[in-house]
C-alpha cells in the first residue's frame, strides 16, 4: 500500500477528519462555540450592511422622486407663465385676441404633456371601453349601442396606462319600446 492510500484510509476511519471539520491539518481543533460566535456576529454585520443598503436605497428613490418632481413642475411653469401674461394683458374691446392667447397656452401645455408620455384619451363618436371611460350617463339616441355621445371630462393615459378615466354619456341604442 502507498503512503497517500493509506493516509486516505486513515482519514476515512477519523471521525475528526470529516467535511464538517474547520481545523487545519496538523492544527488544534476550533471550539464550535466560538465558530458560532463567529457566524452569528456575521450574520448581525450581514444584517445590517443590508438595512443600511435598505435606507440608502430608500433615500435615492426619494431623491429620483424630487428631481422628478422638479423638472415637471419646471416644464408647467412657462405654461404658467404665460397664462399670467395673459390674464394681465385681458382687453374686454377685443375680445378675439385673448381667446387667441388662451388657446396657445392650450396648445403649449398640449405639447408639455405629449413631451411627458401624457396622452388623451380618445371619446367621442368611438365605442365605450370601461378600462378608458367612466360612463356618466347613458341615453337612448340613434347611435349604435355603447357608443360615446359627448365627453364631460378628459381622460389621460401615461405611457400607455390610465391616470384618469374620461367622463361620457354613452348611447343606449334605439330606444324599441315606447311608454304611453
Amino acid at each position: 500500500m502507498t503512503e497517500k492510500e493509506n493516509n486516505q484510509k486513515q482519514s476515512e476511519n477519523d471521525p475528526s477528519s470529516s467535511p464538517i471539520d474547520t481545523s487545519v491539518a496538523g492544527g488544534p481543533r476550533m471550539d464550535p462555540l466560538h465558530t458560532l460566535d463567529e457566524l452569528k456576529d456575521l450574520l448581525l454585520r450581514t444584517q445590517a450592511n443590508f438595512e443600511n443598503y435598505r435606507k440608502q436605497a430608500q433615500k435615492r428613490l426619494e431623491e429620483m422622486q424630487e428631481m422628478a418632481a422638479r423638472d415637471s413642475i419646471l416644464g408647467v411653469l412657462p405654461i404658467f407663465d404665460t397664462l399670467d401674461l395673459a390674464l394681465k394683458h385681458v382687453d374686454m374691446e377685443h375680445p378675439e385676441n385673448f381667446i387667441k392667447g388662451v388657446t396657445l397656452i392650450s396648445t403649449q401645455f398640449n405639447t408639455f404633456l405629449e413631451q411627458n408620455g401624457v396622452a388623451v384619451v380618445p371619446t367621442v363618436g368611438g365605442r365605450f371601453d370601461p378600462f378608458l371611460h367612466e360612463a356618466i350617463l347613458k341615453i337612448p339616441s340613434e347611435a349604435p349601442e355603447n357608443t360615446i355621445l359627448e365627453e364631460y371630462q378628459r381622460g389621460f393615459l401615461l405611457h400607455g396606462k390610465v391616470i384618469r378615466h374620461a367622463k361620457v354619456k354613452v348611447s343606449a341604442g334605439r330606444n324599441v319600446e315606447k311608454k304611453e
